[in-house]
């Protein structure tokens, strides 16, 4: 996808470099071996103008998070912050160009300035879903207006073993009958732009959501209510929004705030 906002780790590539290199370092692989394992997958990345920077940046700050940063790594990522470079990408959206300018300079700042103690890296435990493909999701929002979300598929990952979520074409607070959920279509998203202005509802309607702080489904206010058939591809089925189930509920109040309540 590249990148998708002005965000230093709202880019595919920086989100991978990030991951990639924990992910070393959580395998016990020592600073030097993770560094250079990291310029040897990513050399043609680095060869890339439009990905260098992505890449210098996300593996310096990463790095400087965890009190690891390598001097070469950041030398090389304050200079092709000061380069500029980076800048030509949101060069046909001044807002979008003023954020990602005030994100360089954050990164600058923390790399020019005191590093943290180095940090120890552990492997994080591994949540696992009781979710099944097919299960029905329902959620209420504090108005009244109901949520249902299908499992298109489980997502089986390093770190989890998560739901891949869609949303089902409903209004309002009936709660459908069998035959009625397997007939039911998936919700369709709301076109939008990437413009700096609040997204829509229902921007997204699908997720893959992991577990955060201990939170499942069901602290979130999420109740197993039935299950679904099978819908043709499903088994590959992807999503671009990757959360957890307090900002999907948060996500869901505001999508469901604004439908309104069927007539009594």
């Amino acid at each position: 996808m590249g990148a998708w906002g002005p965000g230093l780790f709202s880019d595919d590539v920086a989100c991978d470099v990030r991951d990639e290199y924990r992910e070393l370092l959580e395998d016990g692989v020592n600073d030097d071996g993770a560094t250079q394992r990291m310029l040897d997958s990513y050399a043609a990345a680095l060869d890339d103008p439009d990905e260098a920077t992505s890449v210098w940046l996300a593996l310096a700050v990463t790095q400087s998070k965890l009190g690891r940063l390598d001097p070469t790594v950041r030398d090389r990522a304050i200079a092709a912050i000061d380069s500029g470079a980076d800048l030509q990408r949101w060069s046909d959206n001044p807002r979008l160009a003023d954020k990602r300018r005030e994100v360089l300079g954050k990164a600058r700042a923390q790399l020019t300035g005191p590093q943290p103690q180095r940090r120890k890296v552990r492997r994080p435990s591994r949540h696992v879903t009781d979710l099944q493909p097919g299960d029905i999701l329902r959620y209420q929002a504090a108005t009244g207006n109901l949520a249902l979300l299908r499992v298109a598929r489980i997502d089986v990952k390093r770190h989890a073993v998560a739901p891949v979520l869609v949303a089902l074409h409903v209004t309002g607070t009936h709660i459908p009958t069998q035959p009625e959920l397997d007939s039911l279509a998936d919700k369709l998203e709301t076109p939008f732009k990437l413009d700096g202005r609040p997204l829509p509802s229902w921007a997204s309607v699908s997720w893959l959501v992991t577990v955060n702080q201990r939170i499942d489904y069901t602290a979130a206010g999420f109740h197993r209510t039935g299950h679904t058939i099978t819908r043709p591809g499903d088994p590959t089925f992807d999503t671009r929004t990757y959360t957890s189930w307090q900002l999907l509920q948060r996500e869901l109040e505001r999508n469901l705030s604004d439908a309104p309540l069927p007539e009594p």
